[in-house]
Parts: structure tokens; sequence; C-alpha cells
């Protein structure tokens, strides 16, 4: 089966549409444990957990038929399947993590940890949408030259 490029395109979108109200409330200085920003910056991490776990699963199943049973497989297979590049799961691994403890723990998170978390990672979802460009890009050509054969 091919990758929906729409489909695709609407994850990435929620995902820099996440990552760029995460980064302005960090640009504002507003993550403050117990705030309503930080509140509101939790939810946007698991945001962009879905996200990026969705746009995983959709093009491993659709372009290598691997099935993920989780976000921490599904980082992890992205990496194994050459959607993202090693140091891009190093980095992102610990983040799923968090995603789960987040999910699980009911919201019982470190808020100064959690800052300190945010701001070292803030750009590794920007770096994400690069990976799966140049992942796609790539694809795409290969099919147009198999399809030229």
């Amino acid at each position: 089966m091919k990758i929906d490029p729409i489909r695709i395109k609407q994850y990435l979108a929620e995902i820099r549409k996440n990552s760029l109200e995460l980064n302005h409330l960090i640009d504002r200085n507003e993550l403050v444990p117990d705030t309503i920003p930080m509140k509101a910056a939790k939810y946007m991490l698991i945001e962009l957990a879905e996200g990026m776990s969705n746009a995983i699963q959709h093009i491993l199943a659709r372009d290598k038929g691997v099935a993920v049973s989780g976000y921490i497989d599904a980082i992890l297979k992205a990496y194994e399947n050459g959607l993202i590049s090693e140091l891009l799961f190093q980095r992102l691994k610990p983040f799923f993590d968090f995603r789960n403890s987040l999910i699980h723990r009911y919201w019982t998170i470190n808020d100064s940890r959690l800052i300190d978390n945010v701001m070292k990672g803030r750009h590794d979802f920007g770096r994400f949408i690069e990976e799966i460009d140049v992942y796609l890009h790539t694809t795409n050509r290969q099919d147009d030259q198999e399809s030229e054969s």
C-alpha cells in the first residue's frame, strides 16, 4: 500500500502547530510549575507524541508492512526501519517514555524536571518533521524510478 501524503501532511502540521505553541510558551518564560501554561504544555506534549506516533504508524504500515504495539515500539521501529536517525531516536525515546509516565501516572510529573527536558528537546519536534520529510522525498523518488523501469 502507498503512503497517504495528505494524511502525513496533516500529522506533520499538527506536530508543527503544537511545537510552535510550546516554543511560544518557552520564549515567553511561561513554563512555571503548577501553572495553567504548564498544564497546557503537558497537553501539547501529549498531542506531539500522538502526532508523531500516528505519522510513524502510518508510514510503517503502508510502506514497510510493519505493525507497532505502542508509543515506545513506534519510535524504536521508526529508527530500525530508517524513518529517523539514531540521534533523533536517542533524543525522542525519553520523550516517549515521558508521555507514557504522564498518561499512566495521571499527570504526576515533576514540573521542574519536565521544564528542563522541554528546554533541552524543544527543537527535536522540528527535527522529526525534517527527517520524515526527507524519508518521504526519498521514498517518492524511489517509487518514481521504479515506475519508469
